[in-house]
């Protein structure tokens, strides 16, 4: 139970300090989009391209001809059009050859009609080179939407705003705080923890990126934009984490959130294309197979019992993907090799009943307190349990490779590319006290 000394001068000074880091990183959620969109790369003011409005525009042309005035329209197409050849409709063209005076045989000649339609369907083709491009709320913005991004740097700023709310309220406040101070973490949950924030910062810059682009930034902005977004949503956590007696500040956390951005960064910025992605799985383990009441309430303290729970605390059951699209580094053009189809490398964990070791104290279920100056009668030694360290192989798909035409599809496959899709997979793993592979019909 807390005592009044937790509500001292002290304690807010420490709140405020909070408060001041969280709304440094808000300003700067703000700031990034802004600087990103508005500086140029040499740091000097440069005169504006004029602005690409369609793939094409329509120059009128007027011609005199038998005393007359024509005027008619010519389209002329930039390289942001890209058409299509198709055959509207073709003529039998009959060839008589006599074999001799009697006898002669006739063949049919094919004559293709052509015409070309725009490869994108938000183009209609009218049949007059003529097109009208429908706006669509879901279509990528081919140039700077300012009032879109107005919308996305909003939307991310109130989402920023609401979780720290949450996380202030309902995890943090039910831990004692300190000082601020920084602590290693690096060996705990088998890693499993460091590869978690890596695919969290890999998502938080994806995301941000999509959504930027959404808005038209550029290429390279919004790859800026996306990556240091992603990690200043990290960086709060860790802040956070750096005042609370039961953690701290952890460079490794720290790190890994850097590597997952660059994973992305890195990617988009030389081939366009997220060729290597990060992606999770998650299947409840059951406790119950330990057959010892003491486990099972351990497991249900420490990592609760609803599926949202489990998915946020119980590495046990989580399982992180590289899926690698092998069509993505062929550059046949011709090539016949699925460009949807991936090969997926996992890692995860199991038998894990705390961070660092299968010990704890029967008095305290939920955590890893030290257990020092704890009575030995209350002590809970599950050690004869081992903590596995286990690698996968097996097969995924890259959901926006499919042949999708609908832009809000399109964003659909991207949602669904967060997830591994359940395949047959083979295991390798440590196990000292039995088969070190094993085989999964479907692995989730």
């Amino acid at each position: 139970m807390r005592t009044e000394k937790h509500f001292t001068g002290t304690h807010s000074s420490r709140t405020n300090c909070i408060r001041k880091s969280v709304a440094l990183i808000i300003s700067l959620l703000i700031a990034v989009p802004a600087f990103c969109l508005e500086i140029p790369s040499n740091g000097k003011k440069q005169k504006e391209a004029p602005a690409i409005l369609a793939p094409y525009t329509t120059v009128k042309d007027s011609v005199w001809t038998n005393h007359n005035w024509e005027i008619h329209n010519d389209t002329i197409f930039t390289n942001q059009y890209e058409v299509k050849k198709i055959i509207t409709s073709y003529d039998l063209i009959p060839d008589t050859i006599w074999q001799n005076e009697y006898v002669y045989s006739t063949k049919y000649d094919t004559v293709f009609h052509y015409d070309y339609i725009a490869k994108d369907p938000a183009y209609n083709y009218t049949g007059k080179i003529k097109m009208s491009k429908p706006f669509s709320f879901f279509r990528p913005s081919e140039v700077l939407n300012k009032p879109r991004v107005g919308l996305v740097t909003g939307f991310i700023g109130g989402l920023y705003v609401g979780a720290n709310a949450w996380w202030s309220g309902a995890w943090y406040s039910k831990y004692d705080r300190t000082k601020f101070h920084f602590f290693n973490d690096w060996g705990e949950w088998n890693q499993m923890d460091k590869i978690a924030h890596a695919y969290s910062c890999y998502l938080e810059t994806k995301w941000t990126y999509d959504l930027y682009k959404w808005a038209g930034v550029k290429e390279k902005h919004a790859i800026w934009i996306g990556m240091l977004m992603g990690n200043m949503w990290q960086l709060s956590i860790e802040i956070n984490d750096g005042f609370q007696k039961k953690w701290g500040f952890s460079w490794p956390d720290v790190s890994m959130n850097i590597t997952g951005s660059l994973l992305f960064g890195l990617q988009q910025y030389l081939w366009h294309d997220q060729r290597i992605q990060m992606k999770i799985s998650a299947f409840p383990t059951n406790y119950s197979k330990y057959d010892d009441p003491q486990i099972k309430a351990r497991t249900d303290k420490l990592y609760g019992t609803s599926f949202g729970e489990i998915l946020l605390k119980d590495y046990n059951s989580l399982t992180f993907w590289w899926s690698v699209a092998p069509g993505a580094f062929i550059r046949n053009p011709n090539s016949k090799f699925p460009k949807w189809l991936q090969f997926s490398f996992g890692y995860g964990a199991g038998g894990m009943l705390g961070g660092y070791k299968n010990v704890w104290s029967k008095n305290d279920l939920g955590g890893d307190e030290d257990l020092t100056n704890v009575d030995p009668a209350d002590i809970i030694d599950r050690s004869d349990i081992q903590r596995l360290h286990r690698f996968y192989f097996s097969f995924d798909i890259d959901w926006t490779k499919l042949p999708v035409k609908r832009h809000w599809a399109k964003g659909l496959m991207k949602v669904l590319n967060v997830i591994k899709l359940p395949a047959p997979a083979i295991e390798f793993n440590d196990n000292r006290h039995g088969s070190k592979v094993a085989w999964h019909w479907l692995k989730f």
